[in-house]
């Protein structure tokens, strides 16, 4: 089979993770709905336990895929974590150094928002989070 896309968009190995990922943990969503339905007759004993054992494996999968996904959008973004890394440690930094609880909470939700992006893959979103991290820093530091 030959791997000719015929101009399609390339394959991103993030997103393509990330949506293996969604689907075996929703799969492990029915598995678990399955098996806490009622029903007559009853699951037995035996086979709860073995759709309970497949349902963990399945989020086993998906917690996988999260962390492949995760990976690559590590590798797309690479020229970026030394910034990223900085920015982090700068706004720890920052935290220390604040006496307002507000710009303590900005700060950390900047932050957290940075760590969303990052972990949906998205690297337009990485890098505008990134961005935004970086400009309250500075506004912060210049008003400090």
């Amino acid at each position: 089979m030959a791997n000719d896309t015929g101009g399609a968009d390339p394959i991103d190995p993030a997103a393509e993770a990330n949506n293996l990922a969604k689907g075996f943990y929703s799969l492990s969503q029915s598995v678990d709905g399955f098996r806490f339905a009622p029903r007559n007759p009853p699951l037995t004993v035996t086979q709860a336990a073995r759709l309970k054992d497949e349902s963990q494996a399945l989020d086993n999968r998906a917690h996988y895929f999260t962390a492949q996904a995760i990976g690559a959008t590590l590798d797309a973004i690479q020229g970026d974590l030394a910034n990223i890394n900085t920015l982090t440690a700068q706004a720890e930094q920052q935290v220390q150094n604040l006496n307002d609880i507000d710009e303590v909470i900005t700060t950390v939700t900047s932050v957290l928002s940075l760590g969303t992006a990052i972990a949906s893959g998205n690297v337009g979103n990485i890098l505008s989070a990134a961005q935004a991290l970086e400009g309250l820093l500075s506004s912060q530091s210049a008003s400090g």
